[in-house]
């Protein structure tokens, strides 16, 4: 069996439901192999329900422990400020594509959670931009200009129920939020009897050609059509990795005190982010509040955006210490449109998604039921925009050579100088750091008799150095995104293989 870590610390799966689906124990042909079951794959799997096709779908861990189950799940159409960027970029009528397509995910999950019932939580809210100066004012008239172009109700406002200081909102009515736990595993319901799923069955290689070979459990599942929904494609083709970039950010979730109210779920328009939106549990409302936004496996960066987010709850809401408290991942594309479809011109049987910026909920919707088109051979309107394939230098140039720029520092810097190496005796019991030692960086951590667990600190993607989040006793790869459990086990791609196991005795002295 896979291992875990506790998701106790994350609100959604601290009373998480055991295992359900087996895992794959067999060889099997399938014309659609479906990799991974978030809100994309069981979309996917849903829209080819009735297809007449085989279809498999093949989760690493259980569904709804990974991204979708870490998220704050609000349901909406509303993506920041998304759509003057897209008008710009893209042209009004993607901008009108992306509002229509968004709109239509929100009314179907709508309905899909009518059929779960309670345990998706569905609630209708209110969703809020709020500005805190004039020139974030400004923008948000902006937004709402192109918003109503595109087709959206938005409305700028001032004096609306924002429970923070603010100067102006920009307002969607009738968006939504869920327990995105509950609606994935009730939307796993809907989908097993007509297609089989497999959990604890993680893809470790696909091979294209004319069929797609794919490994999971030490059997071979060959595919006429693989659609990869890991949150970062954990293959290379497309090289997805070096156009969406990895970003973290802390969530938090605590009771409200008696006759504080937040009505509605609202982000800001500025920085340092505050997101928030809320959930009843046992009779009392909890905020669930993002924070502030940092690379993956830059320690420093984690505890900043963690004390901000935690100092922002006591200032604001008067909580001292959260109930719980996580991060989650995702991707931004680097010219601010999703990825969805076929991963390059030579492999139109392998489909990706990724790039939903934080805002994978509807866009996991829209992306699966795109890429469900694309296996049963028909065309979707939206596919055009989403053009996996797509190259917008003006658009997406700068930030491309940005981020690689970024990724190569870490490949580079952090193996060849200690940049990142600590002292041994700085790692405290229950902690964790990496360590330099005979010219190779080893990723150390103490349990909490103090005796030392000691990995390989380079990621099996491509070979940037992990460092230790303490927030989920994780090992976080900063390139790329990957994540290893406190054992070195994957967590989430591109990378495939765990974290090497090394031998360190306490005794032994790191390189100065």
């Amino acid at each position: 069996m896979t291992t875990r870590t506790n998701d106790s610390n994350v609100f959604w799966l601290d009373r998480a439901d055991g295992q359900t689906y087996p895992p794959l124990s067999r060889d099997c042909t399938v014309d659609v192999a479906i990799i991974g079951a978030g809100m994309t794959g069981l979309h996917c799997a849903l829209a080819l329900r009735d297809s007449g096709l085989r279809v498999v779908v093949l989760e690493a861990r259980r569904i709804g422990r990974q991204a979708t189950g870490r998220s704050t799940a609000k349901v909406t159409s509303q993506h920041g400020l998304c759509y003057a960027r897209l008008a710009k970029d893209f042209g009004g009528d993607h901008a009108r594509l992306h509002a229509q397509e968004n709109e239509r995910a929100l009314e179907l999950v709508a309905d899909l959670s009518a059929q779960i019932g309670a345990r998706a939580a569905f609630e209708r809210r209110d969703a809020f931009v709020w500005a805190t100066d004039e020139d974030e004012a400004r923008e948000l008239e902006r937004e709402a200009e192109a918003a109503r172009a595109a087709g959206i109700e938005a409305v700028v406002e001032r004096n609306a129920p924002v429970p923070v200081p603010e100067l102006a909102t920009l307002r969607f009515p009738r968006q939504a939020q869920f327990d995105p736990f509950g609606y994935l595993r009730g939307l796993s319901g809907l989908v097993s009897g007509s297609v089989d799923i497999h959990e604890d069955s993680r893809v470790t290689s696909v091979k294209t050609g004319e069929s797609c070979q794919i490994s999971v459990n030490g059997f071979t599942v060959l595919a006429k059509t693989a659609i990869v929904t890991t949150q970062m494609p954990i293959v290379g083709e497309g090289h997805f990795f070096a156009k969406a970039f990895p970003f973290a950010h802390p969530v938090a979730a605590a009771p409200l005190a008696d006759g504080v109210e937040v009505n509605g779920m609202f982000i800001n328009a500025g920085s340092p982010t505050r997101s928030l939106r809320t959930a009843m549990r046992d009779g009392r409302t909890y905020v669930i509040a993002a924070g502030d936004e940092f690379r993956p496996g830059e320690p420093e960066d984690e505890r900043r955006a963690v004390g901000d987010l935690v100092d922002f709850l006591n200032r604001r809401f008067g909580i001292e210490e959260p109930t719980h408290l996580w991060t989650n991942e995702d991707f931004r594309p680097m010219d601010g449109a999703a990825f969805i479809g076929p991963a390059d011109g030579r492999h139109p049987n392998l489909l990706v998604a990724t790039g939903f910026a934080a805002w994978g909920i509807t866009q996991g919707v829209v992306a699966g039921e795109l890429l469900a088109a694309l296996a049963r051979g028909e065309h979707h309107p939206a596919a055009s925009l989403y053009d996996a394939t797509r190259h917008k230098p003006v658009a997406g140039g700068a930030e491309f050579l940005k981020e690689n720029l970024k990724a190569g520092g870490h490949l580079v810097g952090d193996r060849l100088f200690n940049r990142k190496a600590l002292p041994l005796d700085e790692i405290a019991s229950g902690q964790g750091g990496v360590v330099s030692h005979d010219g190779e960086k080893l990723a150390v951590r103490r349990d909490a008799s103090g005796a030392t667990v000691v990995l390989s600190a380079i990621c099996t993607h491509l070979g940037c150095v992990v460092d230790w989040n303490a927030t989920d006793r994780t090992w976080d790869c900063p390139c790329h995104g990957s994540r290893f459990d406190e054992s070195g086990a994957v967590l989430a791609g591109p990378a495939t293989a765990p974290l090497e196991p090394r031998r360190f005795e306490d005794d032994v002295k790191a390189d100065e």
